[in-house]
């Protein structure tokens, strides 16, 4: 049996409308149990500020924590002992809102309240199946005139489709990570949503 293998492509534009941020407080001391102590105290008071900027409670969740020695780096990587250390303590939380304004305002109370670092900020879709669905269909239909442009050029008959493989691509348009400007506003810009499929036709 012949057969003729194709590739298509297909993409969708959408605007985001979900945001996820990680953010944290970091503390230092050259006692371990006060670095710790008003590590807790500045969290308790950034998550108390996100609650009451519009963030769910069961949307912020603990993504990690540490307390450790400060070490001096020397080039290349290599670390080096100091004689009287601090001790750092990091706690970072990871939470979403289901909508993109007012994000800088939600930022502004955290670091307001404690908050000195903030990690990542992505933006993404609350519901990206009718998206992902539509890239789909125009991958397959772009697969499609692909392979009759081929059946027509190559003077054989096009058949059935033997076999469909799929592969999804998901990119924000727009997102932030590490040190912002926090007068800057934020702006969520569009997710674009990419498939792309494998078609494998009969030809005769």
């Amino acid at each position: 049996m012949s057969k003729i293998i194709v590739q298509g492509e297909g993409k969708v534009i959408a605007p985001a409308d979900k945001v996820t941020v990680v953010l944290g407080v970091e503390t230092r001391d050259a006692s371990a149990a006060k670095a710790a102590s008003e590590n807790a105290r500045l969290m308790n008071e950034t998550i108390a500020a996100l609650l009451a900027a519009g963030v769910d409670q069961s949307e912020i969740q603990t993504s990690s924590y540490s307390l450790s020695t400060s070490q001096e780096e020397e080039p290349f990587g290599s670390k080096i002992t100091v004689e009287s250390p601090e001790f750092v303590a990091t706690n970072m939380v990871t939470f979403s809102l289901n909508q993109t304004t007012g994000v800088g305002e939600v930022l502004d109370a955290a670091v307001s309240s404690g908050s000195n670092r903030i990690q990542e900020i992505s933006f993404g879709l609350i519901d990206p199946r009718p998206q992902k669905d539509l890239a789909l269909t125009r991958a397959i239909e772009d697969g499609a005139r692909k392979a009759e442009t081929a059946a027509r050029a190559a003077g054989v008959t096009l058949g059935r489709i033997l076999e469909i493989s799929e592969g999804y691509g998901y990119v924000a348009a727009n997102s932030r990570s590490a040190v912002f400007d926090m007068a800057t506003p934020i702006q969520a810009g569009n997710m674009e949503i990419t498939s792309s499929v494998t078609l494998t036709y009969e030809i005769s």
